[in-house]
C-alpha cells in the first residue's frame, strides 16, 4: 500500500508536467539526486531502548531500492516544489539491551512526499530569500529484530502513515554566473511525539541556462509512534543531484 501511495504520487507529479507547462510565465526544474544517509533508529520496547546505527556505507551495502526526486515550479515570486523520497534502509547494534539480546536490527522501508509553497521575500544580487510553508506524507514500515542472547529472539513489526504540516525557507547565494550555494531546512508536526525537520545545503554548478549540478549535505529526521512505539529515524549524508530546468 506504502509503495503504491509513493509511485502514484511520483506519476501525478511527472505526468502534471506538460500540462503545467502551458502556462505562460511559469519556469520549471527537474532533478534527480542520490543521497546515501547514515541511519540512527531509535525504538522503545518493553524491554528499554533501542539504539541501533548503520554508515552511510554499511546503508549503500545493504540498500535494496531507492528513488529520489525533485519537481519545482516558479512563478515570478513564487515556487511550487514537490519533492519524493522512497528506500529501504537497515541498522544494526551489537548487544543493546545488556545480555538479554546478542543484538538488535532495525530495518526501515520510508517513503517521504513533501510539498512547499515558498514565496521570495528577497531577491538581490547577494541573495535570494525564499519563506513558506508546506507538508511531508509519511509512509515507513519498521521491522524490529532482537536476536537471541539470554532471552529468547524476539521480532515486530509496524507500519504507519500520516502527514505532517511544515514551515520552510530557502536562500540562494551566487558566486558568480555558474557557481551557487543553496541552503534549505523545514520544521514541522502536530505534537511533541510527532514531528519532522530536514537540513540540506549544497554548492552547485550550472552549465548554461538548462543543466547544473549540486553537492552538500542533507539531514532529515522523524519522530513518530510507530505500533505504540516512540520511534526516532534519523537519516544524514552526503548528496548529490543533477538538474534540467525548462
Amino acid at each position: 500500500m506504502m509503495r503504491s501511495m509513493f509511485l502514484g504520487a511520483a506519476l501525478v507529479t511527472v505526468l502534471s508536467g506538460p500540462a503545467v507547462a502551458q502556462s505562460a510565465g511559469w519556469d520549471y526544474q527537474a532533478t534527480l539526486y542520490g543521497w546515501v544517509p547514515g541511519l540512527s533508529a531509535t525504538v522503545d520496547t518493553q524491554f528499554g531502548q533501542v539504539d541501533s546505527k548503520a554508515t552511510g556505507s554499511d546503508v549503500l551495502d545493504n540498500l535494496d531500492f531507492a528513488f529520489m526526486g525533485v519537481f519545482e515550479a516558479r512563478h515570478e515570486r513564487w515556487s511550487l516544489i514537490a519533492d519524493l523520497l522512497y528506500t529501504k534502509l537497515s541498522a544494526s547494534q551489537n548487544t543493546p539491551l545488556g545480555l538479554a539480546f546478542s543484538s538488535a536490527e532495525v530495518k526501515t522501508k520510508l517513503g517521504a512526499l513533501s510539498g512547499y509553497a515558498l514565496y521570495r521575500v528577497y531577491d538581490g544580487p547577494g541573495a535570494s530569500i525564499d519563506l513558506g510553508g508546506g507538508f511531508r506524507a509519511f509512509g515507513v514500515d519498521l521491522d524490529l529484530s532482537l536476536n537471541p542472547g539470554a532471552r529468547p529472539g524476539r521480532s515486530s513489526s509496524s507500519s504507519d502513515s500520516w502527514v505532517d504540516p511544515l514551515i520552510a525557507g530557502r536562500i540562494i547565494i551566487p558566486f558568480d554566473d555558474s557557481w551557487f550555494a543553496t541552503a534549505f531546512a523545514d520544521f514541522g508536526g502536530t505534537a511533541s511525539d510527532d514531528q519532522t525537520w530536514q537540513a540540506l545545503a549544497t554548492v552547485g554548478y550550472r552549465f548554461n541556462d538548462k543543466w547544473s549540478v549540486q553537492a552538500g549535505y542533507r539531514q532529515m529526521d522523524l519522530e513518530h509512534t510507530l505500533g505504540g512505539n516512540d520511534s526516532t529515524i534519523s537519516l544524514s549524508g552526503p548528496f548529490i543531484g543533477g538538474s534540467f530546468r525548462f
